[in-house]
């Protein structure tokens, strides 16, 4: 080990493969280790990001780390409102600090206070960075966006923007029952808060507009139980401007448009305007593409016939149930 005293700080947000990597560099090179991890209040103040854990789940999960890691002894954890070393370890004989590439800037600033302290300022080491599935750096920000799981796979796997997949008929089965909370009551819907609100369903989405149910996404196909009903938008009951995309999908099938489209969708920045996606096809499957698409915290509502409306959490769970589940599909090459 290089050093008796080593510092480093973060959010630690959706503890992931990128944190303990980070966590094993800076065990190796010192005997022991100080964590700073941020406030709820520094968390709030610095933008601040939807869906971030809170604190007290946040030092759980580094505390599982270092149990697991058999290393507990060898760890201080703080609490820090700021980049800054804080109070209670001014004066311990901290050697050296460890970031990322992408932090090196708070660690310069870090030691330009500590030469104003006239102490002799830290040596900073660099951690190597972990790559995900897609070869991008493994963050919370991407899992907070819904792009990867912790172990840095993508929610969306590649073959499938490049090859359409099918339905088995013993899926086809297993998605009959609700993907979520099956909601019978249409007044449950009312006062529905979420950062992106995905109606999937002709019914639904004339039942949300007919409730005047604000929402970002509606999900079309002009057709109930795969026969036309509607003919226009109008007919749903959109009465003002709306923006409109297309998808091709057809029946029994998810392709690499929709897949492409679902991940557009849930990223273009909100406006006056609801946006209407329009399959050219049939909408059926289309949660599914939704669910593993949109950042976490959206909701996403469809129709199950003759029993109501289907309420889905856009979750790591319902993100990996929904994966495993379009995994399952055939894929024709």
């Amino acid at each position: 080990m290089e050093y008796d005293l080593v510092v480093c700080g973060g959010t630690f947000d959706h503890f992931h493969k990128g944190h303990r990597e980070f966590l094993r560099y800076a065990l190796s090179i010192s005997k022991k280790l100080l964590v700073g991890l941020t406030s709820d209040n520094y968390v709030k103040a610095k933008d601040k990001f939807d869906c971030v854990e809170e604190f007290r789940t946040r030092v759980n999960n580094l505390e599982n780390f270092f149990i697991h890691q058999k290393v507990s002894d060898r760890v201080h954890i703080e609490r820090i409102d700021d980049i800054f070393i804080p109070k209670i370890w001014e004066n311990l004989p901290i050697e050296a600090i460890v970031v990322t590439k992408d932090t090196i800037m708070g660690a310069n600033k870090i030691n330009l206070r500590i030469k104003e302290q006239e102490k002799c300022p830290l040596k900073i080491e660099v951690a190597p960075l972990v790559k995900n599935q897609n070869n991008e750096y493994i963050s919370s920000s991407k899992i907070r966006s819904g792009e990867i799981n912790r172990e840095g796979q993508l929610y969306i796997n590649p073959l499938w923007l490049r090859h359409r997949l099918f339905i088995t008929n013993k899926l086809r089965k297993q998605f009959k029952k609700p993907f979520g909370i099956l909601l019978r009551d249409s007044s449950r819907l009312k006062n529905i808060k979420a950062s992106n609100i995905i109606v999937v369903g002709d019914v639904t989405t004339k039942t949300f507009n007919d409730l005047s149910i604000e929402h970002d996404i509606s999900v079309v196909d002009f057709k109930v139980a795969r026969q036309k009903q509607f003919e226009s938008f109008e007919d749903l009951g959109f009465s003002q401007d709306i923006d409109i995309m297309t998808a091709n999908n057809p029946a029994g099938t998810l392709t690499p448009s929709l897949f492409r489209a679902a991940y557009k969708s849930g990223r273009i920045k909100k406006s006056t305007k609801n946006i209407a996606l329009k399959i050219n096809g049939e909408e059926d499957l289309a949660v599914l593409p939704f669910v593993l698409a949109l950042p976490l915290g959206s909701l996403v509502f469809y129709g199950q016939p003759s029993e109501g409306v289907v309420k889905v959490e856009v979750s790591e769970e319902t993100k990996e149930k929904a994966y495993n589940f379009v995994n399952q599909f055939k894929i024709k090459y």
